[in-house]
């Protein structure tokens, strides 16, 4: 087996993450957008947006939706494999039909990287595959030495993301909480809201929890049951 081989098999996607279960702050307004991911005509996507906007979600939604075709994806996030050798990272990346590198902006700093993901590029261009590229930052910050890696990013369909006000992330939270048939009031999700990290994933693995615990215990999701589960 490769080092990409290796890789693909150590970095866990999340299955979970679909099209259908994320949630828009502004559907609207990026709905151009989330049509050029589901589809393939767009080769090179660049999904911008804060921590907790639905970038890392979009980018394996992507690779799920990819795999469910019957096409090989890989969902990368850079900033765990920041420390290792970028050309072996990169190894046999143009053996997988859709490739998706997230956190770009946690080692695009690198000479050394900048190197190996305009190789990428290229290569991903020759094979007619597809590229999907996650960042925290706007392409203009990054300062790049190597220009021809800007000039290539910069030709990438850029779609951005704006992070979910309190409001919208009690939308989120009864938006998931429906998927999973649970029953959330509004001043439940307000109160979990109020005390814990407001970024998408961890809204996610609450849910998981007092959903597993309320069917273990057979009871209803009220404040004293959350304060309970979560020690809050």
């Amino acid at each position: 087996m490769n080092n990409s081989s290796q890789l693909a098999l150590n970095v866990r996607l999340n299955i979970n993450s679909t099209f259908e279960n994320f949630f828009c702050a502004d559907l609207e307004a990026n709905k151009i957008g989330l049509k050029a991911l589901k589809q393939n005509q767009e080769k090179f996507i660049y999904l911008l947006g804060s921590s907790g906007s639905g970038v890392s979600h979009l980018l394996q939604a992507v690779c799920n939706d990819s795999n469910y075709k019957g096409e090989r994806s890989v969902y990368i996030p850079l900033s765990e494999v920041s420390k290792e050798d970028p050309e072996t990272v990169f190894d046999g990346m143009d053996q997988f039909d859709c490739v998706c590198l997230d956190d770009l902006d946690a080692v695009i700093h690198r000479d050394n990287w900048q190197l190996e993901i305009f190789n990428l590029f290229n290569s991903i261009k020759l094979h007619d595959n597809r590229l999907v590229i996650g960042s925290h930052k706007n392409i203009a910050n990054f300062n790049l030495t190597f220009l021809d890696l800007e000039s290539r990013l910069k030709s990438f369909l850029s779609i951005g993301l704006t992070s979910l006000d309190d409001s919208q992330l009690i939308g989120f939270f009864s938006h998931q909480a429906k998927l999973k048939g649970m029953r959330i009031s509004h001043g439940v999700a307000e109160f979990i809201l109020n005390r814990v990290e407001r970024k998408t994933h961890q809204m996610i693995s609450i849910l998981n929890i007092l959903d597993e615990q309320s069917l273990e215990k057979t009871k209803m999701i009220t404040i004293p049951f959350v304060k309970e589960v979560l020690n809050l």
